[in-house]
């Protein structure tokens, strides 16, 4: 297959655009992929407008991730139009507002399909095109979608992780050290929970000073705690180094589509309490996480103090978790997409 990403990949590491590249490095093994990176992403004013001219200066210029690797090649565009990208059997893409320029374009750039993978089109619906097929991260953006969209075909895709990456082979499991979380930045981050994982870090400190406290991400905000270890996750390998240094894992999110973080935690061998949100019970079970309802702080603590007191249920609990995660990599993942993808190709 010939297969057209378009994706706004940018220098710093993303959890949405993660799962595409992870995608799309597996299937470039058997299909030809190219990925664009339009400088101005089809948005309006005049720092658009700019950023598009020197997209133009530029055009046809590889791109490369400092973050991630890209196992095919990424080339720079103005802006996502049907005459700076080749012919192809599949446009694949992920933005919902690109979807209306997209679905209009001619039938030399294939099938159209749009992975939705965040929980901002199923609060803001937009309109999309009847021919552009909708593919699901998660089986409650799966059961949304059909509500929403209920004339449009639409799949479901998993998100996966690299377990080749993402893993702790060695992990000496004789009882729990350290608790991290991620921290999540910027004014669309407030679903994430972050204040109430703080929270958390702040009572369990209280109770078990001997801990050490991590939390990962692309920016120090600055006023976290002073026992507070903060890693700056700039490349995948910081966040390996992260993960492999966390015995207890807490994702406190109020809602999500499907997060990447849990699983990525359970691939490293840590003991992941995570809250019931988007996708988590598509991977994760009562054995192989403790799953929280979200916003109940109370009930996170509980979990945390249990593993804590119970090396053995911490043990059991992130072993079952690398054990399980290991159905999600990216290799079988990215083979349900290529099934998916032809059978896109077999309706039209």
């Amino acid at each position: 297959m010939r297969i057209n990403v378009l994706l706004n990949i940018g220098k710093k590491p993303s959890g949405a655009a993660r799962p595409i590249i992870e995608f799309c490095n597996k299937l470039s093994k058997h299909h030809d992929i190219v990925m664009y990176k339009a400088f101005n992403p089809n948005k309006n004013g005049l720092e658009y407008f700019v950023r598009e001219k020197i997209g133009f200066l530029l055009k046809g210029r590889s791109f490369i991730p400092e973050w991630i690797d890209c196992d095919f090649p990424v080339e720079i565009i103005p802006r996502y139009d049907e005459k700076w990208i080749k012919d192809a059997d599949i446009t694949f893409f992920r933005s919902p507002h690109l979807a209306c320029d997209v679905g209009g374009w001619s039938k030399k750039t294939g099938n159209k399909a749009m992975r939705v993978s965040t929980i901002h089109l199923l609060k803001n619906p937009l309109d999309i095109p009847e021919n552009v097929f909708l593919i699901a991260s998660s089986t409650m953006v799966y059961e949304k979608l059909k509500i929403l969209y209920p004339r449009h075909k639409i799949f479901r895709v998993a998100n996966g992780v690299n377990c080749e990456f993402f893993s702790y082979e060695n992990r000496f499991y004789e009882k729990p050290q350290s608790i991290g979380m991620i921290f999540y930045g910027g004014k669309n981050a407030g679903h994430k929970g972050v204040e109430i994982g703080l929270d958390i870090f702040k009572r369990i400190k209280s109770e078990y000073p001997h801990l050490h406290f991590l939390i990962a991400g692309w920016k120090n905000p600055g006023n976290l705690p002073g026992y507070v270890e903060f890693i700056k996750g700039e490349k995948s390998s910081d966040m390996l180094e992260f993960y492999q240094n966390t015995d207890i894992f807490i994702f406190p999110s109020l809602e999500d589509a499907f997060p990447n973080p849990p699983m990525e935690a359970m691939a490293c061998g840590c003991a992941v309490v995570t809250t019931d949100v988007g996708g988590i019970r598509d991977f994760a079970t009562d054995e192989s996480a403790i799953i929280c309802q979200p916003g109940n702080l109370q009930q996170m603590l509980n979990a945390i103090k249990t593993l804590i007191e119970n090396p053995e249920k911490w043990r059991n609990i992130a072993q079952n978790g690398r054990k399980k995660i290991k159905q999600f990599d990216y290799s079988n993942q990215a083979k349900i997409l290529e099934e998916v993808f032809y059978e896109i190709l077999s309706t039209s």
